[in-house]
């Protein structure tokens, strides 16, 4: 249904900026710094434990307001109390705080002060601006001529909530035993995910429910998080199988299913129907803490096309780069496959 369709091919492919508005006051008035995060090849989570070692801190000292993923090169914002040590200033302003070859870097900047901390949950959005690739002369002409798209998506969880890009997608069962107060099993999962934290879980010799309290909050919160995406995944998937059997498909990416509609008519059919589902946020303080919510089956976005040539990278196809923003929790790559999808409906 995608087709051929490439995304994140490379870094540079899949650009993202964080949108966060702050209310900045002068370094008196402050209790906080902020600082613009620039990285490629890192999740959130571990440059937040690598910031966070260089100052000698608790990782959970370094606020955060969402995560951005390592297949991509993505600005966002962090907070650092004023009160850290003086290594803070000779971190922004040799800017550089960790290179690992061309597809590792992470650097830092001074972005103002503040009196809050920055918290999960609290960020307004994301501006994107990726190329895609492997497109048939078709496809291209068709996204080059509209130019600017108004596009309705279903609101999935994309695969990247359920590991690492090229690891198992099974971040969702460290959440479920989590849940169940299964830790051995949740260590076990843990281990083999491949993720940052993998190599802790590895090696970790005390107790397994100690394993996640030792490990930041936040970290332990995300895997509880998974396990509630993938089950809001599964209801608004029969939600489309309902709404629109007719104009919609069953696929798999990386392994998971999803059910896209074809048609922006029929996405517009499933937002009558349900606008929302409700949605358990969690929070982790030696154990969960649930904080329900609801989210929104469909997101409307304008996306611009930006340029359109030839694949160098995939000969004989055509690439498009296109610019879009999203608001906070929402995937641009599950936006983007449905805008290809959806690519040959008419424009009434």
């Amino acid at each position: 249904m995608t087709g051929t369709l490439v995304l994140k091919h490379r870094p540079e492919d899949f650009r993202v900026r964080e949108n966060l508005v702050l209310a900045l006051t002068d370094e008196a008035a402050a209790d906080q710094r902020y600082l613009l995060l620039h990285k490629r090849g890192y999740t959130t989570m571990e440059a937040v434990r690598l910031v966070a070692d260089r100052l000698g801190v608790p990782s959970r000292d370094v606020g955060y307001a969402g995560l951005k993923d390592e297949d991509g090169i993505t600005e966002q914002l962090l907070s650092v109390p004023l009160k850290v040590p003086a290594a803070l200033g000779e971190l922004t302003s040799a800017g550089l705080v960790e290179e690992r070859g061309p597809d590792r870097l992470l650097s830092l900047s001074h972005y103002g002060y503040g009196r809050e901390p920055l918290r999960v949950g609290r960020l307004n959005g994301n501006g994107f601006r990726v190329v895609l690739r492997g497109l048939d002369e078709t496809t291209a002409a068709r996204l080059a001529d509209r130019h600017r798209m108004n596009l309705l998506f279903v609101n999935y969880y994309d695969t990247q909530r359920f590991g690492v890009p090229g690891g198992p997608k099974r971040t969702h069962l460290v959440g479920e035993a989590l849940l169940k107060e299964d830790w051995a099993l949740a260590r076990r999962e843990l281990a083999g995910l491949g993720a940052p934290e993998s190599g802790i879980a590895e090696r970790w010799d005390g107790t397994d429910q100690d394993l996640f309290r030792e490990l930041d909050p936040r970290t332990v919160a995300f895997y509880l998080a998974a396990h509630s995406s993938y089950e809001w995944n599964a209801q608004v998937r029969q939600l489309v199988a309902t709404n629109c059997p007719e104009e919609s498909a069953e696929t798999r990416v990386d392994g998971l299913p999803y059910r896209f509609p074809t048609t922006g008519r029929a996405v517009a059919a499933l937002l009558a129907a349900c606008h929302e589902l409700p949605y358990m946020r969690y929070a982790y303080q030696d154990g969960p803490v649930e904080r329900p919510t609801v989210r929104p089956t469909v997101i409307q976005t304008t996306v611009t096309a930006e340029e359109e040539g030839p694949d160098e990278e995939f000969p004989g196809r055509r690439a498009v780069e296109v610019s879009f923003l999203l608001p906070s929790g929402c995937y641009a790559t599950a936006a983007l496959r449905q805008l290809i999808a959806q690519c040959s409906e008419p424009v009434s």
